[in-house]
């Protein structure tokens, strides 16, 4: 256990390294320097030269990047451009507030998703299990920051029980953030534990534990639940990182001093050292995050914990078992070490003789009758054993062979004189009867008979019309002005009434669909090209190249999402171009790591060895034969991740990020309405209910697809 936690902290060094370096670069690419907001109009080339030279941006990037390098191994981080504090005393005043905020996010997750998860196993297919999923799907689908807006609006501007934002109230400025931090770690908890519960509810293990008498509880308690933990572990894990990065979006909407805010204001502000700093520091705490994870596992399940007791530990535990001098594998052994010579056919029963020796060894058990037997012993009770081998030999060879029961059918009613010119018809009926539909045919069955995923199907259906009606709507439409409509209540006439600028709220949402559809396909798609190509290549070719691409995914993948987002569009600039390639980045770890576990499954079937073998080059065997036939689990992580790249491109739109004003992302139109939430609430409702329903669909249609992908959900 000492080992693995130091090989995950050395393999920490040069992770950081690396996320360091990539930030530096992009901050660096970035127009503009640090020194541009404090020139004034009055200040001599002189001033300005000292003033590049005050920030070494006379010198190369490199010595800029090696220099920072060297003060931080120092163990210091700097010092702000924007107010000239340190950034290791700035970020550590912020991030017990974000530690704070994430731990009651896994406090309240954690107490709500694990009860509801196991009642929900415990009564699949019941209207408490539909409940429940349906919770779960609704609390993935909706975007952070408008839950956010709405609990403000209801609880602080409306009912005006608890405070509107900040951390002057004590629990009660705690409260409404931390429920809003817990709704989708919630969601993903209890999706998870109902998952792996049902896995478990179903084990051997189980009904022995019932049959003994223990009660229902504790079975449920001590032993389905304990096998369940890791799944579920693992999830709360990867949320609570979420939370450590991700609470940006949640600091800014109740004003929350945590290090998310901290990480906004550096990066619109190009405040490069803290930036780094934040970066740094938060996937430091990310990457420590899930090797607590990992460690917990081996706390959970005594399987994974033996597999960090060292080699001789277990080597001595396993033991071998040696007979006349010869080393059987633990498969093999027989059940009692003697002192006798024995045939290998003890091992490999193909005879009499073979048989009558696992009889044997089947009824001398070593905890039974412990201590060695001798050689006469032993054969004596093969002798008495052989005898009964070979008489039930010869009664099966001598049985008559048995006959089926379309044989043993036709047979009688030949005897009665019956016509056997029904023989086809049976044939044929069960021919008809198991005929196997191909595999998209099979796929396309299961998804009309799932209602959740026809429904989502059909609510995408309905987005893409509105897309296509969206391609029809002209730009001075939406962007034209009416200072006799402003603020105008939904009506017939304006069914989401309209904005600060008199502007049609509902031709601007409507419109607003080719933004977040465009961004969703095209992110998740570009992501899917370049992961799955590359984790097609690592698993294939193997060796060096795979460590290489998998350690760079594993660079970009410690970055979280968001923060990479940011850092992205603030480098290029916000357009929806690099709006798509900030989110777009942040996907291809995931499908680089989907598609190299699922080709290395793959890689060495007979078909491939075939492809080989009449020439065809790697990268066709890779593209035509080994690519196509792991694509599963890649087309229901695309499902997954659309939905997940809509939510992201709304959050940075929602921060100032994303599409630039006046274009109608739906999350930019969140935005716009935040400040109008109490007397036209309608501004930032509408647009966040299309986010939830959009998003809630690909959630039904993904669910549906990984139904219909896996065999042991498939109905036979």
């Amino acid at each position: 256990m000492i080992r693995f936690i130091l090989k995950r902290l050395l393999m920490l060094i040069p992770v950081l390294i690396a996320v360091s370096f990539i930030v530096f670069t992009l901050m660096e690419l970035a127009p503009g320097t640090v020194i541009d907001p404090m020139i004034v109009g009055e200040m001599t080339e002189e001033d300005i030269q000292a003033l590049r030279e005050q920030f070494n941006l006379h010198r190369s990037m490199f010595y800029r990047y090696g220099l920072y390098m060297l003060n931080l191994l120092q163990g210091d981080m700097g010092v702000s451009y924007i107010n000239q504090l340190s950034v290791w005393d700035t970020y550590m005043s912020r991030l017990p507030n974000t530690l704070l905020l994430s731990f009651t996010a896994l406090f309240i997750g954690s107490a709500i998703s694990i009860p509801l998860g196991i009642r929900a196993a415990r009564h699949a297919g019941t209207i408490t299990d539909n409940l429940t999923t349906g919770f779960t799907l609704i609390g993935l689908s909706m975007p952070h920051f408008w839950i956010g807006l709405l609990l403000l609006l209801l609880f602080s501007l409306q009912l005006n029980w608890l405070p509107a934002g900040g951390n002057d109230h004590g629990i009660r400025s705690l409260i409404l953030p931390g429920i809003c931090s817990a709704l989708v770690m919630t969601a993903v908890a209890t999706r998870q534990t109902r998952a792996s519960m049902l896995e478990v509810l179903g084990a051997d293990f189980l009904r022995t534990a019932r049959a003994k008498g223990v009660p229902e509880e504790v079975v449920i308690r001590k032993h389905a639940l304990s096998n369940a933990m890791i799944p579920t572990v693992t999830s709360i894990g990867a949320s609570f990182c979420v939370q450590l990065a991700g609470s940006a979006v949640i600091e800014q909407v109740f004003t929350w001093p945590g290090v998310g805010r901290l990480t906004i204001d550096a990066v619109i502000g190009r405040d490069v050292p803290m930036v780094l700093g934040c970066i740094i520091l938060t996937s430091t705490m990310y990457v420590l995050v899930m090797l607590i994870v990992d460690i917990l596992y081996a706390f959970l399940d005594p399987r994974i914990k033996a597999q960090y007791v060292s080699a001789n530990k277990r080597k001595r535990r396993a033991g071998t078992a040696t007979l006349a001098g010869k080393r059987f594998e633990p498969g093999l052994q027989p059940a009692l070490v003697i002192g006798g010579d024995l045939d290998e056919s003890d091992a490999y029963p193909e005879s009499d003789e073979a048989e009558a020796g696992v009889v044997v060894k089947s009824v001398l058990n070593p905890a039974l009758m412990p201590g060695a037997l001798s050689p006469d012993s032993v054969g004596a009770l093969l002798d008495a054993v052989r005898p009964s081998v070979q008489d039930k030999k010869a009664k099966e060879d001598s049985a008559p062979p048995q006959k089926s029961f379309v044989t043993r059918q036709f047979s009688a009613e030949e005897q009665t004189g019956a016509t056997t010119s029904i023989a086809p018809d049976i044939e044929a009926l069960a021919t008809k009867k198991h005929r196997k539909r191909s595999q998209f045919g099979d796929i396309l069955f299961s998804l009309s008979k799932n209602v959740g995923a026809m429904t989502g199907f059909i609510i995408i259906c309905f987005i893409f019309l509105l897309f296509i009606i969206s391609l029809f709507i002209s730009w001075e439409t939406i962007t034209a002005t009416n200072v006799m409509n402003i603020h105008a209540p939904p009506s017939w006439r304006h069914p989401f009434g309209t904005d600060q600028l008199g502007r049609d709220l509902f031709l601007r949402t409507i419109y607003g669909t080719r933004y977040s559809l465009l961004i969703g396909f095209s992110t998740v798609g570009a992501a899917v090209i370049i992961g799955s190509s590359l984790g097609s290549f690592a698993a294939y070719f193997g060796g060096k190249l795979d460590e290489f691409i998998m350690r760079i995914s594993d660079i970009l993948a410690s970055i979280p999402g968001l923060l990479l987002g940011m850092v992205v569009v603030s480098v290029l600039g916000q357009s929806l171009q690099n709006l798509i390639i900030a989110v777009g980045i942040s996907y291809i770890p995931i499908f680089t790591r989907m598609s190299r576990a699922s080709i290395l499954t793959v890689k060495n079937k007979e078909f491939v060895e075939a492809a080989r073998a009449v020439g065809l080059s790697h990268v066709r065997i890779i593209y035509s034969q080994v690519l196509p036939n792991g694509l599963s689990p890649i087309i229901v992580q695309v499902t997954v991740n659309l939905g997940h790249a809509i939510l992201l491109a709304a959050a940075l739109s929602f921060l100032g990020l994303g599409v630039p004003v006046p274009h109608p992302e739906w999350g930019a139109l969140i935005a716009s309405g935040r400040a109008f939430s109490l007397s036209h609430p309608w501004l930032m409702f509408f647009p966040g209910l299309f986010i939830m329903v959009t998003v809630l669909s690909l959630n039904l249609l993904g669910d549906g697809l990984r139904d219909a992908l896996d065999p042991k959900m498939k109905k036979r």
